[in-house]
């Protein structure tokens, strides 16, 4: 019985020791990817390895329709870690107020209409429900349906409704 509890102790804390020192999953100090540490550069910020904007909305847009359902970003090309990962990523969006609001998982998506800013750009959507009218938003990369404690975040642009 002891034998066991020990066991477990010590398991837990070389996973503990594990996660800071950076030495694996998509959460710690150089997780997946390659330019800085990879999309999970560090437990509180997410580098997807290359150039990311919003496209639709623009950058700074404003009058967005609250009803917008879904969020696109766009990417400079697709040999990083976010296009390796992306399913783990979603959007989350932060008020004026501080509240946050979380988009569905990000998935690959075309928008031909949508701002060329890079030589190979690549996009991603997060669907979201009705916005609330009237706030500035600030768009952030974070990974899908993980606790805030757990999670890293990357900062986007901001857009008002």
């Amino acid at each position: 019985m002891i034998r066991t509890l020990r066991f477990f102790v010590l398991s837990g804390m070389a996973l503990a020791l594990a996660s800071c020192s950076g030495a694996g999953g998509i959460l710690g100090n150089g997780g997946i990817g390659s330019i800085g540490g990879g999309i999970f550069g560090s437990s509180t910020s997410c580098n997807p390895g290359t150039d990311v904007q919003l496209a639709s909305p623009l950058p700074f847009q404003s009058g967005v329709n609250p009803n917008i359902g879904q969020i696109i970003i766009v990417a400079n090309g697709n040999n990083n870690a976010l296009s390796q990962n992306y399913q783990s990523l979603n959007i989350t969006l932060i008020d004026n107020y501080g509240n946050q609001t979380s988009g569905g998982a990000l998935q690959l998506t075309s928008d031909t209409g949508g701002p060329h800013p890079y030589n190979s750009d690549f996009y991603y959507q997060s669907g979201f429900g009705p916005l609330q009218p009237g706030l500035t938003y600030t768009a952030e990369l974070s990974v899908a349906n993980v606790s805030t404690f757990n999670s890293c975040t990357y900062t986007l642009q901001s857009f008002r409704t």
